[in-house]
C-alpha cells in the first residue's frame, strides 16, 4: 500500500506519532508491505517506531523525496540514515530514491542518477541485499535509468490509458508485458525485476474522466476485484495507490488527484475487499 500520513505536509506537520500509530493499525489489516514517499514530518521515523513498538507485521519501502529544491534530497537522505541508525534495517525491504522525478521534471537525469548512486553505495555498504531504485512512469523506465537500479519501480495506472474499467486489468498486463518490460530490459543480459510502485483507480469526480476511464466507487470495486486478484495470482510485487483520499492534492484542472484512496479521508472503506487481497 502506498501511504502518506494525514497532515504530513511541509511547512507545518500536523501528524503525530499517535496519528501514524492509528493509521498503520488500519493499514496492516490490508497488507504486509507499505511504501512511503519521503522522510519529512517524521514520516519514516514514526512509521518504523510504530511497527516495532506495536509489533505490526509490516515491511517498508522507504521513500527519499526529490524535488526542484536541491536541499530536499540532502535533508531527506540525512533523516533516512539517522532513522536507520536509531531503529535498524529489519523492517526495510527497499529504498525508492525519488518519485516521478523525470516525469515531473524535478531534476535532470544526471542529478537523479547521482542521487541514486549515493544512496545505493551507502545502503549496500551495510545492507547489500536491499534494492535501491527510483519510481517513475513507464516512459522513464528504460536505459540509462534502469542500468543504475536494482529494481525497476513502475507507476502504471490503467485509468490514464482511457480504457473502460471492465478491460483495465487485461490492458494493464498486456501493456506491461508488451511495452514496459521490453523497455526496462533493453540491452540487458539479465532481466531486471519490476515492482509496480503505483497502481489504482480514482473515485471522484465522475466528470474528470480520461476518455472511457471514469472515476467512481463502483468502478473502483470492479478494478479491485479484477486487477488485485490477478496481481496476487501472478505474484508480482505491487503497491496500491493509495491508502486514503488526499483532497489537499486537488488543483485546478486535476480534481481527480485527491481521490485515489481505498479509504475516504475519514478512514471509511469505499469498497468490499476481495479475499485475494491478503496475499
Amino acid at each position: 500500500m502506498a501511504y502518506v500520513p494525514l497532515n504530513a505536509q511541509l511547512p507545518i506537520c500536523y501528524n503525530t506519532q499517535q496519528t501514524v500509530d492509528d493509521e498503520l493499525q488500519l493499514l496492516v489489516q490490508t497488507t504486509k508491505r507499505v511504501r512511503l514517499y519521503g522522510t519529512d514530518c517524521n514520516v519514516l521515523r514514526y512509521t518504523i517506531d510504530a511497527i516495532q513498538r506495536l509489533k505490526l507485521d509490516l515491511q517498508v519501502v522507504v521513500g527519499i523525496w526529490i524535488d526542484k529544491d536541491s536541499t530536499t534530497f540532502t535533508r531527506q537522505s540525512t533523516e533516512f540514515f539517522s532513522v536507520m541508525q536509531a531503529y535498524g534495517w529489519s523492517n526495510v525491504i527497499g529504498v525508492s530514491v525519488g518519485n516521478e522525478v523525470i516525469f515531473d521534471d524535478y531534476q535532470p537525469m544526471d542529478v537523479l542518477l547521482a542521487h541514486m548512486a549515493d544512496i545505493r553505495t551507502k545502503v549496500h555498504a551495510v545492507q547489500p541485499n536491499i534494492p535501491v531504485f527510483t519510481s517513475d512512469l513507464e516512459s522513464a523506465n528504460k536505459p540509462p535509468l534502469t542500468n543504475h537500479e536494482d529494481k525497476a519501480g513502475v507507476n502504471l495506472h490503467p485509468f490514464f490509458s482511457g480504457v473502460p474499467v471492465d478491460t483495465a486489468a487485461s490492458w494493464f498486463w498486456t501493456y506491461l508485458n508488451s511495452t514496459v518490460a521490453p523497455a526496462v530490459n533493453q540491452g540487458n543480459t539479465s532481466p531486471i525485476d519490476i515492482w509496480i510502485t503505483e497502481v489504482g483507480w480514482p473515485t471522484f469526480p465522475a466528470n474528470d474522466n480520461t476518455n472511457a476511464s471514469i472515476p467512481s466507487i463502483p468502478n473502483l470495486q470492479t478494478f479491485i476485484d479484477t486487477w488485485l486478484c490477478d496481481a496476487n495470482t501472478k505474484q508480482i510485487p505491487y503497491y496500491y495507490f493509495e491508502f486514503f483520499d488526499a483532497p489537499w492534492k486537488v488543483w485546478p484542472g486535476s480534481a481527480v488527484e485527491g481521490f485515489w484512496g481505498l479509504l475516504t479521508i475519514d478512514k471509511k472503506l469505499k469498497v468490499k475487499l476481495p479475499d485475494c487481497l491478503a496475499s
